[in-house]
C-alpha cells in the first residue's frame, strides 16, 4: 500500500546550515529539525511550524530561532521545543534579549520546552503574557528513548559527542489501518457506527472476538481482511555533528536502524579524517559505514565543508561508491 503522505527536505544547500523539514499536511504538523538559517523557508510554512526538535545550540543550528519568533508574533499559538540541557538556558537568553512592555496587545504565544538533562526530562513554559520569564513545569525521569509521542507519530533520540553531548533523532511515522472505502460504503454502518468499527479493527486485542452489525456477528480476523489495510509508516532519521567513534556509532545504527531515509552529515573527504576527528565530524566513508550497518533505504548527506569550495560534488561522489542509494 501506499505510504503516507509526509513531506521532508533539507532546509538548504548541502554546504549551509543544517536542518530538515517534515511536513505532514493530513494531521496539520510541520516540524523542524534544528533552526539554523531557516530564511529559505515560506513565511507561511514557518508560522505554521508546530514542533522544533534542536540537536545543539551551535550558531549554524540555532541561530533561525529569532527569525522563527519573529514571524510566530501576532499569532495566539504554541509552539514546543525539543533539545539537550543547556536548551532552557539559552532558549531563554535569546528571548530576553528583546524588550516586551506592550505584549498585553498581543495574542498568547507559547513556547514551550522539553529538555533532556542527565537522565531527567525537563519541562518550562515561556508565555509571551509573563515576558517570556523561564517557567518550570515539570521535571521526570526519562524511561524510554521517545522524547514526543502521539497517535501518528512518535521520536526518539540518543544523546551523542560532538565534544557536548548532541541529540541524534528518528521520526517514526506509524503504521495506520485504513479502511477500504468501496467495501465499508456497503455495510449499514453510519456515522460514529463506522467510527467505532474502525475503533474495533485497530485493536489487536479483539483478536478471537466478534463485532455485531444488524443481526448477525463477524469476527475480528474476518472483518479486519475484507474492510480494512494497513498503510505502512516512514522512518526519517537525523544525525550531524558527532565524532566517529565506538559509542557514537553503536547508538547512531541502534537510532537509525531501518530508516527508510537517514539525513546525515558527511562533512569531509575521506582523506582528512585527522582533520574531522578534530572537530568531531563526520568522513565519507565514515557516514556511509553508519548508513550499512542500519541497513537505511536511501541516505541524504549534507553539512560539506566549504574548505573543499567548487570541488563539493566530490564528497556525493566518492560516498556513492560505497552506499549507491544516496543524494
Amino acid at each position: 500500500m501506499a505510504k503516507p503522505r509526509v513531506k521532508h527536505y533539507l532546509i538548504n544547500e548541502k554546504y549551509e546550515d543544517p536542518g530538515i523539514v517534515i511536513e505532514i499536511d493530513s494531521i496539520g504538523e510541520y516540524i523542524l529539525f534544528d533552526v539554523g538559517n531557516i530564511r529559505r523557508l515560506d513565511r507561511h510554512l514557518v508560522r505554521k511550524i508546530t514542533k522544533v526538535f534542536i540537536t545543539h545550540t551551535h550558531m549554524d543550528h540555532f541561530i533561525g530561532f529569532d527569525h522563527l519568533l519573529r514571524n510566530k508574533i501576532g499569532k495566539e499559538h504554541t509552539v514546543e521545543l525539543f533539545g539537550i540541557s543547556p536548551l532552557a538556558d539559552n532558549v531563554h537568553c535569546k528571548l530576553q534579549g528583546y524588550t516586551w512592555n506592550l505584549v498585553e496587545y498581543e495574542p498568547r504565544l507559547v513556547f514551550r520546552l522539553k529538555q533532556y538533562n542527565e537522565g531527567l526530562f525537563e519541562t518550562f513554559s515561556y508565555d509571551i503574557k509573563r515576558k517570556f520569564a523561564k517557567d518550570f513545569i515539570k521535571e521526570e525521569k526519562v524511561e524510554t528513548d521517545t522524547i514526543y509521542e502521539n497517535q501518528f507519530y512518535r521520536v526518539r533520540f540518543a544523546v551523542l559527542d560532538h565534544k557536548i553531548p548532541v541529540m541524534g533523532y528518528s521520526f517514526e511515522y506509524k503504521d495506520r489501518l485504513l479502511l477500504k472505502k468501496d467495501a465499508v460504503s456497503g455495510l449499514p454502518l453510519q456515522g460514529r457506527e463506522i467510527g467505532l468499527f474502525k475503533q474495533f479493527l485497530e485493536d489487536e486485542s479483539n483478536k478471537g472476538r466478534k463485532f455485531k452489525i444488524k443481526d448477525r456477528e463477524y469476527s475480528w480476523e474476518e472483518l479486519r481482511e475484507k474492510y480494512s489495510y494497513i498503510q505502512k509508516g516512514i522512518k526519517i532519521s537525523y544525525i550531524t555533528d558527532v565524532v566517529f567513534s565506538q559509542e557514537n556509532v553503536k547508538k547512531i545504527v541502534n537510532l537509525v536502524k531501518g530508516s527508510d531515509v537517514l539525513y546525515c552529515e558527511s562533512v569531509f573527504l575521506s582523506k582528512d579524517k585527522e582533520q574531522a576527528s578534530k572537530v568531531y565530524h563526520l568522513t565519507t566513508d565514515q557516514t556511509a559505514y553508519i548508513a550499512k550497518e542500519a541497513g537505511v533505504k536511501k541516505l541524504v548527506v549534507f553539512h560539506f565543508s566549504r574548505r573543499y569550495g567548487n570541488g563539493r560534488d566530490e564528497i556525493l561522489e566518492e560516498i556513492k561508491n560505497l552506499f549507491p542509494d544516496v543524494e
